[in-house]
């Protein structure tokens, strides 16, 4: 309390303080990403450069000077948070978080820590000191939150699971709720035993900072350049408020909220009184990241710069002119060069609106223009034949990817993500990379996630060395071992793109727009069919020959594999094949992955489905989708699940074991995976194709809930269309009324869904399938 006293003591003489530069601390040499400050005014300050670095004060109430570093971190140091001295604790603490993954924990005059905790399984983004002495909470990219105690530091008090991303901030109340906010664009209320209290939907982006104006009222801020005010016990939103024009990172308000302040991609800090702005001071740097406030009432900031900036409201602490002007001029130089360059582009290299006059390539293509008065992005629409404009390119990922690392995909900060072209008319795919690690690392895990050939390995690793401003250029042959077995290189391929052409190319019979495509009902079984058949034979090759009898089979009788997944065999082959397919079946988990993957392909063909799709395979399914089993055999045990709808036994069985699958869906915790999630939401479409076909109503109730647990933990937008296609295809083709208005009652009654359906479909992007699918659905339940 004594830190919002003595703020609010100075300004109580003055409505609208203003603040000016009071001294600049020079040290770091990366990024300043966290600052805490104790009570007495010391500083603590951590960095991309692996450190945390002690301040205090000159004594000449201006100046500060660095008296320690605290080292231990192997990674950039992200978070900071500080517990004063007491009598329970006489000599304080300092606790950092780390890229490391782990926290540590040191006492003021040690730079080495005293405590380490390795409790996270990512970097650890966020700590905030808790309201109870002796605690403070911590938060992930690894999805989760937790409460500590210094007393007990074995284990968190509260662990907390909720979000579907990384949990970039965390803090509690006076009151005992907890809130959490994440890059799932969702702000969670938590009771004081771990309870979900409320889920908040309003931000559009990642939720970056929370902080507390009282027992029952906080604020937020997010990407999407907004600070929102919220209601604990109500769960409503009292009011938006709207300034900055990037992304804010930092939020923090004294005494209910009368007094804000806030800091932003934009370059700036800003300081509101009453919810209005009152002043915006531009520092001379891309990012703002962070802000704490002095017992004094001066706001600390630390910035992509690497400085550690004090700003004060007392002009007897103001720094000298001659300081304040050479910070002026700095901040004019940093605009004029923002103005030349946007998010590392050249903006006088930009096409002009001539540029628009050539016909796209591909649907979704995008185009920036320099309009002259603004940077403009367009997109082309094959539908409409012509550029349509998407907005203004305010340069959200800041500057360029050499400042300070911003660059977010799927909710997770990297130093570069790069947008690769595989093939004309498929979308770039994204690869994030940190200069800290290894390139073939990386690339591997790209090809692995993406489905790649071994082949790119070594093209992909050299693209990431040359286009990133450092990278370790060492590589061990481990790099080249595949994941599951150690042996050499095979992959699934990804089936993302390989729908039907009925399934992407509807026409509007049932769109109320006729220029805009429908996509429900849905009738026909989709197949993942794309497959690499010589690479799977190969790696199945490969295993055979570790094996013993019975399990060890002629290399001729998997040469049979080939053609039975190809269905080019005859009659007795396919009986022989099927027969060495029984046997590999029986594989181990960790080696199994080429075999589902024949599998898969294998049930295509009707004879085959006919004969394989049986109790005994199901059993093999079932334990391939169970949570504890490896993640590939899951995703192509669902492949291979949504593959046996094709014909008649495997349909019929599909639908006999449908409690089972769902009740084992909704169990899987992780669905990060994007290939799994597509294989996942496949799987329901043609469950929901078979369940109209057959009219089996319960089965759609079943079907629908599995829908409603699976949509917030699915991020990958093909995995969400089909999931939405299939929501669609059930509420639009039930031909009993009564069975229809029920499922639509579950619809609107689902909280979840409907926040999912009006989100996606207020894009306002034409051509965006998503939307349009949103809306369909939605004309169906209002």
């Amino acid at each position: 309390m004594s830190l919002l006293r003595a703020s609010h003591d100075y300004q109580s003489g003055m409505a609208k303080p203003y603040y000016k530069l009071r001294t600049s601390l020079f040290g770091h040499t990366s990024d300043v990403r966290a600052v805490a400050t104790f009570a007495d005014g010391t500083i603590i300050s951590t960095s991309r450069d692996e450190t945390a670095r002690i301040w205090k004060s000159c004594g000449n109430d201006k100046d500060y000077e660095h008296t320690a570093t605290l080292k231990g971190h192997s990674n950039f140091v992200t978070s900071v948070c500080v517990i004063n001295p007491s009598e329970q604790n006489p000599t304080g603490f300092i606790i950092t978080g780390s890229h490391d993954k782990t926290i540590r924990i040191y006492i003021s005059d040690q730079a080495e820590p005293i405590n380490i905790i390795k409790s996270h399984q990512d970097t650890v983004c966020k700590l905030t000191t808790g309201t109870k002495e002796g605690t403070f909470l911590s938060s992930s990219w690894d999805m989760s939150a937790k409460l500590w105690n210094l007393s007990d530091l074995s284990k968190p008090q509260l662990n907390l699971l909720g979000h579907t991303a990384a949990v970039w901030c965390v803090a509690d109340l006076l009151s005992g709720y907890i809130i959490t906010g994440s890059a799932d664009k969702l702000v969670i209320i938590w009771t004081s035993d771990g309870s979900i209290h409320h889920k908040l939907i309003g931000h559009t982006d990642c939720v970056r900072d929370i902080s507390a104006i009282s027992s029952n009222e906080f604020l937020t801020c997010a990407n999407d350049a907004t600070v929102r005010h919220w209601n604990v016990s109500l769960g409503t939103c009292l009011g938006t408020y709207c300034g900055h024009e990037n992304y804010i990172y930092s939020i923090l308000a004294l005494e209910n909220g009368t007094s804000i302040f806030t800091c932003s991609e934009d370059r700036t800090l800003r300081i509101w009184h009453n919810s209005e702005l009152s002043q915006t001071i531009t520092l001379p740097t891309q990012s703002v990241w962070c802000l704490a406030l002095l017992p004094n009432g001066d706001v600390v900031t630390g910035s992509s710069d690497g400085v550690v900036r004090i700003f004060s409201c007392n002009p007897e602490r103001y720094a000298d002119s001659e300081t304040l002007q050479e910070f002026e001029q700095q901040v004019a130089s940093v605009k004029l060069n923002a103005q030349q360059e946007l998010g590392g582009i050249k903006v006088k290299d930009l096409p002009d609106a001539k540029a628009l006059l050539q016909p796209g390539q591909r649907d979704g293509q995008t185009k920036i223009i320099n309009d002259g008065d603004a940077i403009r992005a367009y997109s082309w629409s094959q539908n409409e034949q012509r550029w349509i404009k998407i907005g203004n390119v305010m340069g959200a990922s800041g500057g360029s990817v050499a400042t300070s690392g911003k660059q977010l995909y799927n909710g997770i900060e990297y130093d570069y993500v790069f947008s690769v072209d595989i093939q004309d008319g498929i979308p770039p795919l994204k690869l994030p990379y940190n200069n800290d690690q290894d390139p073939w690392h990386v690339a591997q895990k790209f090809l692995h996630d993406n489905g790649l050939s071994q082949l790119f390995l070594d093209q992909v690793a050299n693209f990431i060395i040359k286009n990133s401003e450092s990278a370790p250029v060492l590589k061990t042959d481990a790099q080249y071992a595949d994941p599951f077995t150690g042996g050499s290189r095979y992959i699934p391929q990804s089936t993302t793109n390989t729908v039907s052409h009925e399934f992407t190319r509807s026409t509007a019979s049932n769109s109320s727009d006729a220029s805009v495509p429908s996509y429900i009902p849905h009738t026909k079984y989709l197949k993942l069919e794309q497959a690499n058949l010589s690479q799977i034979l190969e790696k199945i090759k490969e295993l055979n020959t570790k094996q013993n009898d019975p399990f060890k089979v002629p290399n001729d009788k998997l040469e049979s594999l080939v053609k039975l997944a190809g269905d080019q065999a005859s009659e007795q082959l396919k009986t022989d094949a099927l027969s060495t397919l029984k046997i590999l079946l029986n594989w181990s988990d960790d080696i199994l992955f080429p075999v589902l993957d024949i599998t898969r392909l294998a049930v295509l063909c009707r004879e085959v489905n006919d004969v394989l799709c049986t109790e005994e395979l199901l059993q093999i399914v079932k334990k391939h989708i169970k949570p504890d089993a490896l993640p590939s055999n899951q995703m192509l045990t669902f492949r291979l699940l949504a593959n046996m709808f094709s014909h008649e036994k495997g349909e019929k069985l599909c639908l006999n074991c449908k409690d089972e699958i769902l009740k084992l869906l909704s169990e899987l915790e992780s669905l990060t995976n994007k290939n799994n999630q597509v294989a996942i939401s496949t799987y329901i479409l043609n469950l929901t194709v078979a369940l109209n076909k057959y009219n089996d109503t319960l089965g759609k109730i079943e079907c629908l809930n599995a829908m409603f647990s699976l949509l917030p933990r699915l991020n990958e937008s093909e995995a969400v269309f089909r999931t939405l296609v299939a929501l669609g295809t059930l509420l639009s083709t039930t031909s009993n009324s009564e069975d229809r208005n029920n499922l639509i009652k579950a619809v609107r009654q689902s909280e979840v869904a409907l926040n999912i359906l009006y989100t996606i479909s207020e894009t306002t992007i034409p051509t965006d399938k998503l939307a349009n699918c949103s809306k369909q659905i939605i004309s169906l339940i209002i």
